[in-house]
């Protein structure tokens, strides 16, 4: 009796799952080195604003001067908690009327806004300097 040969069929079955997964696998590295460059494109961050970010967040009280480290992938609700503000301050500021506020981007907003990211970020960053300088209502209440 020969040895074990394995039939034609079976072999060819293989041969299209192989081909298969190398398909599979071909499109999702397409798939990766598209967002990779579209995250290289809108900026969305480089090491060094990491580097800042987390600086910035383990400083427990930030300044108006501080306000230039607001980047355009952040979210409302991300600088709301990074700078302590009340959560519908921006949005009146700005006139926001978008629902997904505060879960919205900068960019996101400026692009539905037909603006620049640029010029938004410069608004909310204007927003922020302006509340963080505000002087604060001396306490009237009699005790």
């Amino acid at each position: 009796m020969a040895p074990f040969q394995e039939p034609n069929g079976e072999r060819r079955f293989i041969g299209w799952i192989i081909a298969g997964l190398g398909v599979v696998l071909a499109v999702l590295f397409f798939f990766l080195v598209l967002q990779y460059r579209t995250l290289r494109r809108e900026a969305i961050m480089s090491a060094r604003e990491s580097w800042l970010m987390n600086a910035l967040k383990n400083h427990p009280h930030l300044m108006a001067n501080d306000a230039s480290a607001i980047r355009s992938w952040m979210t409302f609700d991300y600088v709301d908690k990074l700078f302590d503000l009340p959560q519908e301050y921006l949005k009146a500021q700005l006139s926001i009327t978008d629902p997904a506020y505060p879960k919205l981007t900068i960019g996101k907003f400026a692009k539905n806004m037909h603006q620049s990211a640029s010029s938004t970020l410069g608004e909310v960053q204007n927003a922020v300097r302006q509340y963080l300088t505000k002087p604060f209502p001396a306490n009237t209440s009699s005790t």
